[in-house]
């Protein structure tokens, strides 16, 4: 059938002449309803045919080459109610519709992407989020995801790295699984996007293909729903993301230039060496008045202190530029440092009567905070549309793109990783000699200096990638088209990583290069009906089929021992160590079906059907059936509701069936390993049972939500209330040892979610060209444990990841803190009985402290225009999370091993009486007799609040009036400044208060050494012609 489709669409392409039959147009001025003023720039749009065109610098507009036939025409601009209105174009004749735009916001009339199809938010029956290219433009990220953070209720977005182009963890309506991926569904244009076969260098994204600047809009499809078309790859949600398109009118050429600089968005206080020797000067006078070391009778602090200092004189040894004395080195100031940005884009867009197009292309080069880490990107894209007929659309996108990266070691206790060294390296430490050669004295010796790393190592990921799609479309007739898509996500990651003999003396430098590649190829046929009769009823649906193939690979090498310090490639190597590769791929098909009907655009029933095959699963479940039901009513329709200041008010319900089929693409399989040799042949053994029956996690969701618009499109905003049940989780039931196995992969457990969520925007004021635009989300999660295999806990008494029925995802488990004891400086716990302890243990002391649940999410923003002046201000929060900070524990609060140190120690306990929350100095985390090591035993001290509240975007941008633009040929002007991560308030004592390992992260409540956040301030201009 492919193969058909295929052909069809070429012999249409190649055709030379196509009879045209005779068509119509629609044209008109956009002008403000109240001043009579013109807008230009607004969008102008025919649903049933998706085309539009732009008004122009005088207001106007023209949408040329519409058959005949009668149409819904929808015009949108930023701080207007969208206006609609029902058109009749006859052939050979030019349809006049001049359009008053109100003042209000866009509201329910609001086009939004929902499952291969368009339509209005009026005619939703589920629950949908969108974020605009508007409420983006001036916040400059590399990752589309980021865009999303505290704009869009219900999707809480973490950073994983604040490495520029680092992942980041999305969630929409909490945590559904344990053992299946968490990460939503993305597609770019109606491709399917891959996130098989990532670097390992870095924290990297597929999404960095695509550049911020050219997207129009985000749909997050958040409840059963609205996702069930989707079927099994829907459970966690799906993101649309659709890029802008050009419209009919004269070519626009939009040219715009960004620089700006990268700075740490916060430090950690660390002592100096002075505030260090006296402590170590206290702990040793402690340790001698306990009798572990002799020390003379008359030695005051003094003396201890001053022995402390030549000890650390002689491990550390002497400042080079500062004979007999400590260093001082601020090795946050060494490792990170100010970095800077810069942007260039360039689009042209425009079009006739039968063919538009947009074509961009841009170039960014980013530099990181942390020594050598940046990102460059290239990227070009081209959308083009063509009218072959009456009849015929297609349309053909293509988005190529290159990024490098500089990978940035991180998330773990590595002595090598720049994070970590910023804690390891103690300020009497420092880089260099006087003659400038490395320190061999650092904390782990040369190897490991931050100045080694630095300039004796490259870890370099480079990417390339093509993200293309062609559609054809068949117009039938005025109710029904056909549409098919091809669709190619392809991708090629290359990580080089070299580190000199310096670095790795023992086998004299390594070389390693390993070649990943991802080719992702999705396709479907879909029939589309829309047919109104009786002048009330409104019936439309779509069937259709797809098919996806997810094929990815990798090869690896690896060589040791340079002949000099010049030579870097790996054919320079004289020993090849690592040779080695591996392949998988998986395939899905598909057959959905979605039915609409609404009567009189008052009540709407939608059903959707979706039948998934998928590769991973057993023979006798591979097939999944996934359903839903939604229904609304206008209730602002109805005779008997007149409430003046109501404009609209929609209720929506909708229950629905979405699966999670990322699980490893052999969980359902029998497997063997190749191991040893019998004979001079490999030798093969089981390591896997097959299970025919594993089949699909599912997720259940009810979801009730309303739509409501007030005071003539002033207010605008939905409530929405969900419980989703995520059924037949993966697990490992143990196996009885005599089966020569330990386990078997079942589908055996269950994960709830419920919550509220709660969305609006309002225009406050907009008159005399004074506009002041207000929009607010927040999101309330629930997230519980349901069963477990054989109704029992895993892993019930683990500090961090136990799994407990009844608990969320995330528990935190630990022993409760009771302070210092005021008598001898001694840290105290309580144990399961609720007395004090030295000793707690944590499978009988422990208690159900947080979780790494984050519950409360959300963002609020304001924007201020004033003619041609704009400002715009965006918070984002997050609350009721809780974490572990491990590196920053368990090396920086104790001097085991000669770290930094951070200034909570000040405050330790000195004398008996002193009340404190640290204890007294010590040397090592085991000083204190009868307690258990202060360094390593946690308690609910260890656990520090997640929440904060960020300003994450300020931007002032200003328009230079068209009288000046318009002297010198150009349309429009606009110069801007912004700003990204300016304050955040919180109480997380560490770098960053966002808390993800990486983008699996279930648990989400420790980290260790991640790449801290970056604060950004920037300045462009762009110019339009």
């Amino acid at each position: 059938m492919y193969q058909k489709l295929l052909t069809v669409l070429i012999m249409v392409l190649l055709s030379s002449h196509v009879a045209f039959a005779q068509t119509g147009a629609i044209a008109g001025q956009v002008t403000d309803a109240d001043s009579g003023e013109t807008v230009p720039g607004a969008n102008i749009f025919i649903a049933e045919l998706e085309r539009g065109a732009a008004s122009d610098i005088d207001g106007n507009y023209v949408i040329e080459n519409v058959p005949a036939g009668t149409y819904s025409l929808t015009a949108t601009f930023v701080g207007y109610r969208t206006f609609r209105q029902t058109v009749q174009v006859s052939a050979g004749q030019t349809t006049t519709v001049n359009i008053a735009m109100q003042i209000g916001a866009i509201g329910l009339d609001e086009l939004v992407v929902s499952g291969y199809a368009v339509t209005t938010k009026r005619e939703l029956t589920g629950a949908i989020s969108s974020v605009r290219a508007q409420d983006i433009q001036d916040v400059t990220l590399q990752n589309p995801e980021s865009l999303l953070q505290g704009r869009a209720a219900g999707v809480n977005v973490t950073a994983t790295s604040g490495n520029p182009g680092g992942a980041f963890r999305v969630n929409i309506r909490g945590n559904g699984s344990v053992n299946a991926a968490t990460e939503p569904l993305y597609i770019i244009d109606g491709v399917q996007i891959s996130f098989s076969q990532q670097s390992t260098l870095t924290s990297t994204s597929p999404l960095n293909a695509l550049n911020p600047n050219d997207i129009e809009s985000i749909e997050i499809l958040k409840d059963a729903s609205s996702a069930a078309i989707y079927g099994a790859q829907a459970a966690a949600g799906v993101v649309i993301i659709t890029t802008k398109r050009g419209q009919a009118g004269r070519t626009q050429v939009t040219a715009r230039a960004e620089t700006g600089v990268r700075t740490l968005a916060r430090n950690v206080d660390y002592v100096t060496p002075d505030q260090y020797v006296q402590y170590l000067g206290e702990a040793l006078q402690y340790r001698s008045q306990l009798g572990i070391v002799n020390a003379p009778a008359d030695w005051t602090i003094n003396e201890f202190a001053e022995n402390r200092r030549n000890f650390l004189l002689g491990f550390f040894g002497e400042d080079p530029f500062n004979p007999g004395q400590l260093a001082n080195t601020d090795w946050q100031d060494f490792i990170f440092d100010d970095g800077v940005t810069q942007r260039y884009n360039v689009s042209l867009s425009g079009g006739d009567e039968s063919t538009s197009f947009f074509i961009s292309g841009g170039f960014e080069d980013t530099e990181g905070t942390a020594y050598n880490s940046d990102f460059t990107r290239l990227n070009l894209r081209s959308n083009l549309d063509h009218q072959i007929s009456e009849r015929f659309r297609t349309s053909l996108n293509v988005n190529l793109a290159r990024s490098t990266q500089f990978g940035v070691c991180q998330d773990g206790n590595f002595i090598n990783c720049p994070p970590s060294q910023a804690m390891f390296e103690a300020p009497m430490s420092f880089p260099f000699l006087a003659d400038g050669s490395y320190n061999p004295l650092t904390r782990f010796g040369q190897d490991t200096n931050p100045a080694v790393i630095r300039d004796e190592v490259d870890r370099n990921v480079s990417v390339t990638s093509i993200i293309s799609n062609m559609n054809l479309i068949y117009r039938a007739n005025d109710w029904l088209t056909f549409n098919g898509l091809v669709g190619i996500d392809y991708r090629n990651t290359e990580d080089s990583l070299y580190e000199s003999p310096i670095v790795r003396p023992g086998p004299g430098g390594i070389a390693q290069f390993v070649n990943r590649n991802v080719r992702n190829f999705n396709t479907n046929f879909v029939a589309n009906a829309r047919y109104t009769f009786g002048g009330v009823h409104n019936v439309s649906g779509l069937l259709g089929t797809e098919y996806r193939r997810d094929y990815s690979e990798f090869q690896a090498v690896r060589g040791e021992g340079f002949p000099g310090p010049f030579f870097t490639v790996l054919s320079a190597t004289a020993t090849p160590t690592t040779a080695s590769g591996s392949n998988a791929e998986w395939r899905l098909g598909s057959y959905f079906a979605n039915a609409k009907y609404n009567y009189n655009e008052r009540y709407f029933l939608d059903l959707v059907m979706r039948y998934d095959g998928h590769s991973r699963f057993g023979n006798e479940t591979r097939w999944g059936f996934f359903p839903s039901v939604a229904s609304a009513w206008r209730i602002s329709e109805e005779s008997f509701f007149n409430v003046d200041f109501i404009d609209e008010l929609k209720l929506r319900a909708g229950y629905g069936t979405t699966g999670n089929s990322q699980i490893g693409n052999f969980a359902s399989r029998g497997l063997y390993s190749a191991a040893g040799s019998y004979q001079g042949a490999t030798g093969l053994r089981p390591t896997q049972l097959a299970n025919v029956n594993l089949g699909w996690e599912e997720a259940r969701e009810i979801n009730i939500g309303l739509d409501y618009e007030l005071l003539e499109g002033r207010i605008t905003g939905a409530i929405d209330v969900y419980r989703k049940s995520n059924k037949n989780l993966l697990f490992a039931r143990p196996l009885p040892s005599d089966s020569g196995f330990g386990s078997i992969t079942e589908n055996i457990g269950e994960v709830q979610n419920e919550g509220i969520e709660f969305e609006i925007a309002t225009v406050n004021v907009n008159t005399r060209g004074f506009m002041w635009s207000s929009r607010f989300n927040i999101a309330f999660v629930q997230n519980e444990i349901i069963s477990l295999p054989d109704g029992n806990d895993i892993r019930p008494d683990n500090t961090f990841d136990a799994l407990r029925i009844g608990q969320p995802i995330g528990l935190i488990q630990t022993p409760r803190w009771a302070g210092v004891n005021p008598a001898d400086g001694r840290p105290m716990w309580y144990d399961g009985d609720g007395n004090l302890t030295y000793t707690p243990v944590q499978n009988r002391d422990a208690v159900e402290y947080k979780d790494g649940v984050a519950n409360t999410v959300g963002g609020f923003g304001n924007t201020l225009s004033y003619r041609g002046l704009s400002l715009d201000a965006f918070f984002q929060f997050s609350f009721g999370q809780w974490a572990f900070a491990g590196t920053d524990y368990y090396f920086t609060r104790t001097p085991d091993f000669l770290m930094n140190m951070v200034t909570e120690i000040e405050d330790r306990w000195r004398q008996p009486g002193d009340i404190t929350h640290y204890p007294r100095a010590i040397q090592v985390g085991g000083d204190f007799p009868e307690t258990n090591d202060y360094r390593t035993q946690l308690g609910t001290q260890a656990i520090y609040n997640a929440s904060y509240i960020r300003l994450k975007n300020v931007s002032l941008s200003y328009n230079v009036p068209a009288r000046l633009t318009q002297q010198i040929g150009l349309n429009n002007v606009r110069v801007y400044a912004s700003a990204l991560n300016l304050l955040t308030w919180t109480a997380w004592p560490w770098y960053d208060p966002e808390v993800a390992f990486d983008t699996r992260d279930i648990y989400n409540n420790s980290t260790s050494a991640s790449y801290p956040t970056e604060r950004q301030v920037n300045a462009g201009i762009e110019i339009r012609f």
